[in-house]
């Protein structure tokens, strides 16, 4: 066997040398290997030296001679038992040392010569075996070492304290510079261990390196350390799951809404004997973080591929890894906040836990992660495809228990810790001296989030209800009475009317009485002088006005009854009290109180406020009251809602930042005015301790939401959607009652304020100026560190937005020139539209004139038509009176023709009996006679045809009109829509045609009875018809 000793080092093993001693182990030998870090030949070799210790035999100490075939430099091996030393920092050396106390170096080797490391392999006879390839500095040559571990278990914990040296950087420059040159090998995850130096870790991790504690637990026997990462996948509209982005500039998971999700834990040992997993006992989710056990919520398990029919359906062994998988529900309402859309700049948190049965461990092993994500529409489109699988190292410690009847070891857990875990206890630990923060001596206000998506709730906001029972009325109306007749005293039965609330209308009788002022005539003389007297902050006062209740009509408008009174109140008050003068916040009250009465009673109440109820305290000494509000506020939240409160403490979430204004203006600056007078209602009742049970009840009502958010979100939801869920008066009923029953009192703000007054004094007056001078600079640094990830964080967001910009800009410059062209096109269309314009501006000008000349000739043509009807009309009466004359003409003349004809025929009887001869004549009258018969029924005939043709002629005269009448708005209707010029034409052609029908009516001859003859004519021909009557009648008589 050759052992090559070097010089340099001593014979003993040095006392302050710290290292790890492994006994019972077994050097087997050496060989010379071409390749030092090839990993085959490594093995080869182990093989061959533990098949000749296999047949030289198994007792230990017995030192025979064997050599190694194929030994480029004729080495032999021996059985010899030693003690393995591995250094705990990588300038150490590995000593092999003589069995027994002596601690006698047989041969040491310099850590940064140890080229590789490996073990046997599993499952076969050199499983037991491990080795290591060293450089031999003085021959240049490479050897590799053999070594076997009576128990086999030992050998994982050989190799994982040489990781351990490997990765412990030591502090000196030279040893450091001499680790550069150390070259390690990954351990295989098929049981074949490696290391290189050359190598990196390939999982994410909060931290690439392990740090000094993480170390120090890996050397600890108790500490079992498992890595356990988080994937989650989504359905990708293809048939399968894509894993989610990953925001670096958040650090947070990018989700989509109603998209269905796989998550994907994934478990590996990582240090000491390997234990058992046996199978998942569940996977559970919920959003928020610091989460109770009973909020936690199962997920469905699903069947992975590689997972066999006996396996469980929830898990895969690969290389020792744990997988886990199971499916998540968008549309379960457990997980209703991960599925609603987040705004901008807002993240949830998201907490996983996966419970691991382990067969040496009884009950099973919980890890749980959380982290932030952001909730996109189910259709965003993500642009940057950065993939991130979640890790953490989580730290068991297990003690060893004794179990009846089981041939293995078990253990018992006696804690377990994460990486997250360490660093938040670490940095608790680092603010345990400085409990109190010490804020600016400036009026503190609420931190504003410049996120604009949601705008907040303006002051003064609300509907205030003002019915009120019977019964409630009633029951006022009898206390009022009964304290009427004592001012000084509280009628019995006040505190539970007043909890229920004072109905709006007795607001203003009710809050001067609660507040003492019932007799108040000096203060009303006083506040008349006051409001006389200039104060030093009137600018200031008249700044504040306009941005008090801006929502309220009654403060809105500039220059108001409201405005002008709230600035007198503010004023007066600023002169009354000096001390404190005008502070933000002071105008919101008075506003409150000038909702209910006037403002010399309204000043008066804002005076018994500040000073009997001690609220011009918090004004005063820098607000030191403020900060001792703030001190028992965050003490009552970590007794009462503890998992808020370190929620809080996590974001850095401080009660300055939400409260302040709550303090300061009794909650009458961000919340609607119907929780605002409730508030103050019991306040003036009841006193301060009421300001604490009302923040404590709103922090408990939305306690899960609050959880569920980072930073950001937390601060945004106290500024715009808290105030805005108490619109509601179911809401802040609730609250209210909720408030009523807050386990806070005076003696607790009593001793909360005893501690404060301790830590005060501790810290002002307890610690010398080098401890405060390194608490100060710790916390400088500390807030340098974080302003330099805040820095770095901005950077690369800086990149990636002058990236997003770049590209803008490019497609910005692509779309001026597009609009451009469309510009040119759209300016040549405009000049050839203002062309048209004119063009039809002259036809519309045009078609105006034709329209009036239209206009003018339908009227003078009406007139015409409207003479022409009126001589027709008056013909027509001619005719009536000419045919009526007629008539009684014809009537008269046939009376007497009949009565003439009756005397002739009696003469002629006469005659004829005296003479027969004058028959002859009178048959020749009777003959003329008829013959007159005649032609007087023909002339009869003639004057009723006559008649009927001018009756026919008026009713065709009348159609005419009104076909006249009806083309004419025709044509004026199809001018208005048309505008042509073919309307010239049309009125041309109507009144040709009209020409044509009058000359028609003139020129015309009657035809077969139908016809009408020309009035002239016709009225002549009678007259004439009417004289030849006459005249032949007279004829006939003569």
């Amino acid at each position: 066997m050759n052992l090559n000793l070097d010089k340099q080092d001593e014979n003993i093993l040095p006392e302050d040398e710290t290292c790890i001693l492994f006994h019972h182990v077994y050097y087997l030998g050496c060989a010379s290997v071409v390749d030092p870090r090839d990993e085959i030949e490594a093995q080869r070799t182990i093989e061959i030296l533990r098949a000749q210790d296999s047949q030289v035999g198994s007792g230990s100490g017995v030192h025979k001679e064997q050599s190694i075939p194929g030994g480029g430099d004729g080495s032999s091996t021996k059985h010899i038992e030693i003690k393995l030393s591995v250094p705990n920092k990588a300038d150490g050396c590995v000593r092999l040392l003589e069995p027994g106390r002596s601690n006698v170096v047989i041969t040491s080797f310099r850590l940064y010569s140890i080229l590789f490391c490996c073990r046997g392999t599993n499952n076969q006879v050199e499983r037991d075996c491990f080795a290591f390839t060293e450089s031999h500095q003085p021959s240049g040559i490479f050897q590799c070492h053999v070594f076997r571990c009576q128990v086999t278990e030992a050998v994982k914990k050989v190799l994982y304290h040489f990781e351990l040296a490997f990765r412990t950087i030591p502090t000196q420059t030279e040893a450091h510079s001499k680790l550069n040159a150390i070259s390690l090998a990954n351990t295989s995850n098929n049981s074949k261990k490696g290391i290189h130096s050359d190598s990196r870790p390939t999982v994410d991790s909060p931290s690439d390196s392990l740090t000094p504690s993480c170390g120090n637990d890996m050397n600890d026997d108790n500490c079992f350390v498992f890595s356990v990462s988080l994937e989650i996948k989504e359905d990708d509209g293809k048939g399968g799951f894509a894993t989610v982005p990953w925001d670096k500039t958040s650090s947070c998971f990018k989700f989509r809404r109603n998209l269905e999700k796989m998550v994907v834990v994934n478990v590996t040992q990582l240090s000491n004997v390997e234990l058992t997993i046996e199978r998942c006992f569940g996977l559970l989710m919920t959003p928020g973080r610091n989460v109770k056990d009973s909020d936690m919520h199962l997920l469905d398990m699903v069947r992975t591929p590689s997972s066999t029919p006996g396996d469980e359906p929830n898990s895969a062994i690969s290389g020792g890894t744990h997988q886990i998988i199971a499916s998540w529900d968008p549309k379960n309402s457990n997980f209703k906040l991960l599925n609603t859309e987040t705004s901008k700049g807002t993240r949830v948190f998201l907490s996983v836990a996966v419970d691991i049965v382990i067969q040496e461990i009884e009950e099973p092993v919980r890890f749980l992660i959380e982290t932030k994500a952001r909730v996109f529409p189910q259709q965003e489109k993500f642009w940057y495809f950065g993939r991130k699988i979640l890790q953490e190292n989580f730290y068991i410690y297990l003690n060893e228990k004794e179990a009846l009847g089981v041939n293995k070891v078990m253990y018992q857990v006696q804690s377990i810790e994460s990486d997250s875990s360490r660093r938040k206890t670490e940095k608790q630990e680092n603010e345990a001296s400085n409990q109190i923060k010490l804020y600016s001596t400036s009026c503190p206000q609420d931190e504003e989030d410049d996120d604009d998506t949601d705008e907040p709730l303006l002051s003064g906001s609300g509907e205030v209800s003002k019915e009120c029972s019977e019964k409630s009325l009633s029951s006022w109306g009898d206390t009022l009475v009964k304290w009427r007749i004592d001012l000084t005293k509280r009628p019995s039965g006040l505190k539970s009317l007043v909890r229920r609330g004072i109905p709006e209308a007795l607001r203003c009788e009710v809050w001067q009485l609660l507040s003492g002022c019932f007799d108040n005539e000096d203060m009303l003389d006083r506040y008349r002088v006051l409001i006389t007297m200039a104060s030093p902050q009137e600018h200031v006062i008249q700044r504040d006005i306009h941005r008090t209740f801006p929502a309220h009509d009654y403060f809105k408008s500039s220059g108001s009854i409201g405005q002008d009174s709230l600035y007198r109140i503010s004023k007066a008050y600023s002169v009354y009290d000096q001390e404190v003068g005008y502070c933000q916040g002071l105008s919101f009250l008075a506003a409150a109180l000038l909702l209910h009465m006037p403002e010399e009673q309204a000043f008066c109440v804002l005076v018994k406020i500040m000073y009997d109820y001690k609220m011009r305290d918090l004004f005063k000494n820098g607000f030191e009251d403020l900060h001792l509000k703030f001190f028992q506020l965050e003490r009552a939240m970590d007794e009462m809602m503890p998992n808020l409160s370190e929620h809080f403490k996590e974001l850095g979430v401080e009660c300055h930042m939400f409260s302040s204004q709550w303090f300061l203006t009794l909650f009458t600056a961000k919340f609607p005015l119907n929780m605002v007078f409730q508030v103050i209602d019991i306040f003036l009742h009841e006193g301060e301790l009421m300001i604490f049970c009302v923040a404590l009840s709103l922090l408990e009502w939305c306690r899960h939401e609050l959880l569920a958010l980072d930073f950001e979100g937390v601060l945004k939801y106290f500024r715009v959607q808290l105030p805005k869920k108490y619109r509601s008066n179911d809401h802040t009923n609730n609250l209210i009652h909720s408030s009523m029953s807050c386990k806070i009192s005076h003696k607790k703000l009593k001793r909360y304020e005893k501690d404060y007054m301790q830590v005060r004094d501790r810290l002002s007056l307890g610690e010398d100026r080098a401890t405060r001078s390194d608490r100060e600079n710790k916390k400088l640094m500390e807030g340098n560190m974080r302003l330099e990830a805040e820095n770095d964080d901005l950077a690369n967001e800086l990149n990636t937005v002058k990236m997003s910009l770049s590209t803008q800009l490019e497609k910005t410059m692509d779309h001026v020139g597009t609009l451009q062209s469309e510009l040119q096109v759209a300016v040549s269309d405009l000049r050839t539209n203002r062309e048209k314009v004119a063009e039809l501006k002259e036809d519309n000008q045009r078609l105006v004139e034709e329209t009036q000349q239209v206009k003018e000739m339908y009227r003078r043509e009406s007139t015409r038509q409207e003479e022409e009807l009126q001589g027709k009309t008056k013909l027509v009466g001619d005719y009536k009176t000419i045919v009526s004359q007629l008539s009684t003409r014809i009537e008269t003349l046939q009376v007497n023709h009949e009565q003439e004809l009756k005397s002739m025929k009696i003469e002629a009887a006469s005659r004829c009996s005296l003479n027969m001869e004058p028959a002859v004549m009178v048959a020749e009258m009777e003959t003329r006679q008829t013959e007159e018969n005649v032609k007087l029924q023909k002339q009869v005939r003639d004057l009723e045809l006559e008649l009927a043709q001018t009756k026919l002629k008026l009713v065709q005269s009348e159609c005419h009109i009104q076909e006249v009448e009806h083309q004419l708005v025709s044509t004026q209707r199809d001018l208005d829509a048309t505008k042509n010029t073919w309307f010239q034409k049309t009125l041309g052609s109507i009144t040709a045609r009209n020409k044509s029908n009058a000359k028609g009516d003139v020129t015309a001859p009657p035809s077969s009875g139908v016809g009408m003859a020309p009035p002239s004519g016709g009225i002549a021909s009678v007259f004439r018809s009417s004289d030849s009557v006459s005249i032949k009648s007279s004829s006939s008589f003569a």
